[in-house]
């Protein structure tokens, strides 16, 4: 008998939509997912506890939701993954990755071929990647199967979720608001089905803020620190799937028939650091970089409910600026210091704030070559487990030393064997090296 435990609830799909409140088809839909569930429960259960395919109830749950939420987003056309094959299809040829797809698979539809793509792509970030589960796992395979016979029975009749759809219809108002905008991208790429990893990544990386922050005494400033930190990683995280970020993918879901679709896949990287009040006019408001004096010319619209004494300039101030439209924005929380000269020496001495408007660069060849060599020559794990060349492998394409470029250079040169999915012999991922490359490293 199931347990309250062991099914899914309305709190448990709501994690995956970004509504507050019900919608009509929510009960339509808790009910299909729950359907899911015990398909990979059933195949679950066929699994030894010691399987490294298994996965524990929690799990198949959140399996099961995010299976569910696919194929509501094809019922409701709402574009999610539309926009992941159509991205994939210009860059590597094909909508998917892994699967040779004949005349029964449909763009725009359910497809069997997507669904195991999803329980992969589950088992990949539920394990950070530190295993490299093959696509074509027999169990991910029954999985998708038994799903799909479920969805295949339901998919006339399945309702749209209009609430769900209504979401991404952003209207005129909200097209000129970067702040409205942020919030859509965020949810997009921290809670939706197809990013679900990145909130907990986003948590996580709060929570060591936090942590860091009680460390320093500095307990009253932790809210600002945190809504900061969400607001840089909403412009500027870089996703799994094809090294895009959350506007970029906001503007693919969106479409290119949208009048936004442009300035969201155009949006530069925020920059958040410290700064001083310059000057300002009728339409922009001057901030000058301490560490490099370089000075943002933000559009007055941004600024518009800052507390006045931020124009103070004789404050130090910590906030962000993005370009958009062809103008700077200010964006996020504006933190407020008293100058000081061990402030003022904090800020000057930190090379973050001197290359801040700099590219991350990779490190020079040579020493990645120093770092891939080592790696490569590494014969015993942590846990004293004997490591072969696809171990090895695995770990130099996990390093995150080693750049996309250099790496796959040395996979083509014959520098790096045995690079293969594991229990997996084959091409199957040297055949997608780009699109697993990048999914790594981003």
């Amino acid at each position: 008998m199931n347990t309250d435990k062991q099914r899914i609830y309305n709190g448990d799909w709501k994690t995956l939509h970004p509504y507050s409140g019900s919608a009509p088809t929510d009960l339509y839909y808790i009910t299909l997912a729950n359907k899911v569930l015990a398909a990979i429960r059933a195949v679950e259960t066929s699994l030894e506890e010691s399987d490294y395919r298994k996965i524990d109830e929690t799990e198949q749950k959140e399996l099961a939701c995010i299976l569910t939420a696919y194929f509501e987003d094809i019922i409701s056309q709402t574009g999610i993954f539309q926009a992941f094959t159509r991205i994939h299809g210009k860059r590597f040829g094909k909508p998917l990755p892994f699967y040779t797809l004949d005349e029964d698979y449909t763009p725009g539809e359910i497809n069997i071929e997507e669904v195991q793509f999803l329980v992969w792509h589950y088992h990949m970030q539920l394990n950070n990647l530190d295993i490299p589960y093959s696509p074509t796992l027999d169990t991910f395979a029954a999985i998708a199967s038994d799903v799909m016979e479920i969805f295949e029975t339901e998919y006339e009749s399945a309702p749209e979720n209009e609430k769900l759809l209504q979401y991404f219809r952003i209207d005129e108002k909200e097209s000129h608001n970067l702040y409205a905008l942020h919030a859509r991208f965020l949810w997009l790429c921290t809670q939706s089905y197809l990013f679900f990893n990145n909130g907990f990544l986003l948590e996580d990386q709060a929570e060591s803020l936090a942590e860091e922050a009680k460390e320093a005494g500095m307990d009253e400033q932790i809210p600002d620190m945190v809504n900061l930190l969400c607001n840089d990683f909403g412009f500027n995280h870089v996703t799994e799937f094809m090294r895009l970020t959350p506007p970029r993918w906001l503007a693919e879901v969106l479409g290119e028939d949208s009048p936004l679709h442009a300035s969201l896949s155009s949006m530069g990287h925020k920059y958040t650091g410290y700064f001083r009040y310059e000057n300002a006019d009728e339409t922009v408001t001057r901030f000058r970089h301490i560490a490099t004096d370089r000075i943002i010319e933000a559009t007055n619209r941004s600024l518009i409910g800052i507390p006045r004494n931020m124009k103070d300039p004789s404050l130090i101030l910590r906030t962000g600026f993005i370009q958009w439209n062809g103008e700077w924005w200010l964006s996020g929380q504006i933190s407020s210091y008293e100058d000081s000269e061990d402030l003022i020496g904090q800020i000057t001495g930190d090379d973050d704030e001197y290359n801040l408007f700099e590219p991350e660069e990779e490190l020079p060849e040579e020493e990645q070559r120093i770092i891939l060599t080592d790696i490569l020559a590494t014969t015993e794990g942590e846990d004293g487990q004997t490591l072969d060349a696809s171990d090895t492998a695995w770990q130099a394409l996990l390093s995150d030393e080693i750049g996309k470029d250099f790496f796959i250079s040395q996979v083509k040169a014959g520098e790096i064997t045995g690079l293969q999915f594991y229990n997996a012999p084959g091409r199957l991922l040297l055949d997608n090296i780009d699109f697993v490359t990048e999914y790594v490293k981003r």
